[in-house]
This record gives C-alpha cells, structure tokens and sequence, in this order.
C-alpha cells in the first residue's frame, strides 16, 4: 500500500484519518463449489485449475436476486469471455464467482453455486459460499483462493453489467499491450431509470465528467501485484484503492498507469430509488475523505485538484470546455460536492479526536437489482 507515513501527510489528513477505524472482517468459514459439487478443504481448490494467466471475478449475493437472474449474469460473462478465448487460446483463464449470503441463507448459497457451476464450460469456474456482507470481502477471499495459481491479472466485474461484443477482448489485448501493468477499464455507460433521482444523477454526471477517466470496479483489468497484498479494510471502494495505489502524482500525467478504452463498451442501469442513491453518494464521498486522509500529500491534492474537484476554480484549474454556461455548472455541482466534502471531513475529524472513530458505512441499494442483460433476455422472450 502507498498510504503515507505522518510526515508524509498534512495535519488535517493525519486528524481525518483518526475519525475512521473499520472494525476488521471476522473470520469466516469458506464453501467451495466446482462443477455442482461442494468441495470442503479451500486448501485443495487449485487442483486441475491452470496457473498463471487472468483472475475473472464476479461478485454477487443471494439476496441480490433471484437464481434465473444470477444464471444470466454468468452466462453472459461466459460469453463475452469466448472472445477472449478466441482471440488467445493459449491464455489461461479462471472464474471466481462469489456467493456472500446472510442469516439462514447458506443452503440457498450453495443450491445457488451447485446449478451455477454445473453447466460445462470452456473456462473452469470456481464458486465461494461466505457468510457476511461487503464486496471486498469477496474480493479479498478471491484473492486468498487463488494465491497458488499465481493471476498475472484480475479481471473484475459486476453482475448488473452488460458486455458489447468484443469488450473483455479488447480489455485483455490492451492489457497485455501495457506489458500487464496499471489497470485498464471498459467505457461504461449509465443508463438512467424512470425515476426523478436516476434522471438527476444522469444529467449531474453529464457536467463532471473529470478530464482523465478512471477504470471503474464494474469492468475493469488490473495487474495482480497493484492488489497483491489485498484491498485494506479501510479503503470503502476497490477501484478507489486501484486509482490511489497507481496514481504518480510526480508523473506529466498522473493517471498514466490508468486507462479507459473507448472501443472497449458496456452499460448498467443507475440506482433508481433517491434513498438508494444518497447511500451510494454518501459512501461514496466517505471512500474521496478516507482516501484522501490516507494517501501521501501529493498524491491526494493531486487527486483532489486534478480529479475530484476538476473546475472548481480557484481551488483547481476552470474548466470552460463546452462553453461558459457548462463550466458555471460544473463549478456549482463542485462547490456544492466540496461543502458536503468538507462536512464529512469535519465529522471524522471530530469523531477522531473525541475518540470515537465511525467504524462502518452502509452502502444501501438491496432489492434494486437490474441489468441489461437481464432485461434484453425478458424483451426477446416476451416480444416487448
């Protein structure tokens, strides 16, 4: 991890870092499940999987959605990766499809992941019952798993994506052409739900688009030695922690280890419901403040000036691109993103020093599960 030793970081980075202190994941017992059969000793996973080559994750839950839906999304990432497989056969490949489950729901996990890895498939699948909540608990066990194999890379994604042809191949070859270094993202687009808090969030986004993109965890290929040692429990987003561990704030172009191919395309739909979307806001804001509190000076003002708050003149550089009026709305959505910023990193400060650090933020959207695949599957049955 890149996060800076004190001298490293700003009085106020030290005092904000001291308001937020994640309890750490309890242990937790691990299922296995390969082609339809539950495997109990995770230490004899690796057997008849190849080593070396591309990590494929795809994190969901049970009560995420329902089996045909969580069938359609692995369905659909199997597709898209027969590309991968036809443009490089010689490259192995492994998927880890991780199945978190809570209270009372550890059959219905594993009934999940018997239907789920029990259909033949070119590329081997790996499924993981835990108990629990939170996505990078997955991705940290992912990574515990397959350690042995020896990943040159990880391919992450979500199961409410959806792949245009050729997305994953493109993804792939880039990253081999990068020398399997940085991480490399899909162009994602968000597609707005009927519902007033998706069409603000919609037409907010469309004016903060930061000058260089960041690969985004729905879609995204980064090198195994960037997230070797795991995604610390303090960081509340694994793209936030690939974006901060690559960013060379000393470099012409900062974000020089990160890319987002514009061939490489896929979609999602928005979180439609408002209190959903305040949780993911505000989880959101808490990874900028924690990211920023732990990471060296440089790299967070780096961050701030030249990402987060892009426009926001004085504090960065205005932003005129599309004409005035689209650059005096960019400053205002910023300023008001900064107050909202700067509130949360007054609370955690105080919570510091008062010595009661918050210790969990909720992200908050169950039950608001759609994907395009989904929806393009139930269109073509239904004709409409």
């Amino acid at each position: 991890m890149r996060g800076g030793t004190d001298g490293e970081r700003m009085w106020w980075q030290r005092a904000v870092a001291r308001g937020f202190d994640p309890l750490p994941p309890p242990a937790a017992p691990v299922t296995l499940v390969r082609s339809g059969e539950v495997r109990g000793d995770p230490a004899d996973q690796e057997t008849g999987l190849p080593s070396g080559g591309l990590g494929v994750l795809l994190p969901t839950y049970v009560a995420r959605c329902g089996p045909t839906a969580h069938e359609t999304a692995l369905r659909h990432l199997l597709d898209a990766l027969a590309d991968v497989r036809a443009a490089r056969p010689g490259l192995p490949l492994t998927l880890w499809l991780g199945m978190q489950y809570g209270p009372g729901e550890r059959a219905e996990a594993l009934d999940r992941l018997r239907g789920l890895t029990r259909a033949a498939s070119s590329v081997p699948v790996v499924g993981f019952a835990l108990p629990g909540r939170g996505k990078l608990r997955t991705v940290n066990t992912a990574l515990r798993l397959s350690r042995p194999l020896g990943h040159v890379g990880w391919l992450w994604t979500d199961d409410d994506v959806e792949f245009a042809p050729g997305c994953l191949a493109r993804l792939v070859d880039r990253f081999h052409e990068r020398g399997r270094t940085g991480a490399v993202g899909a162009h994602l687009v968000a597609l707005p739900r009927p519902s007033a808090a998706s069409r603000m969030m919609a037409r907010v986004s469309g004016v903060t688009v930061p000058p260089g993109a960041c690969p985004a965890a729905a879609c995204m290929l980064v090198a195994a030695d960037v997230i070797a040692d795991g995604i610390p429990a303090r960081r509340l987003a694994d793209d936030g922690h690939v974006l901060f561990e690559l960013l060379d704030p000393h470099a012409a172009d900062p974000l020089h280890d990160l890319e987002v191919l514009p061939d490489a395309q896929g979609s999602f739909y928005r979180v439609g419901r408002a209190h959903d979307t305040l949780n993911r806001l505000r989880r959101s804001l808490y990874s900028h403040v924690t990211c920023t509190a732990d990471y060296p000076w440089p790299t967070a003002r780096t961050y701030l000036s030249g990402t987060l708050f892009h426009g926001l003149w004085p504090l960065a550089a205005w932003d005129g691109s599309g004409g005035p009026v689209r650059g005096l709305k960019r400053w205002t959505v910023k300023a008001v993103h900064l107050t909202w910023f700067c509130a949360v990193a007054a609370g955690l400060a105080a919570r510091g020093a008062a010595g009661r650090p918050l210790r969990h933020v909720s992200w908050g959207d169950d039950g608001d599960f759609r994907s395009p695949a989904a929806e393009g599957r139930r269109t073509a049955r239904t004709g409409r």
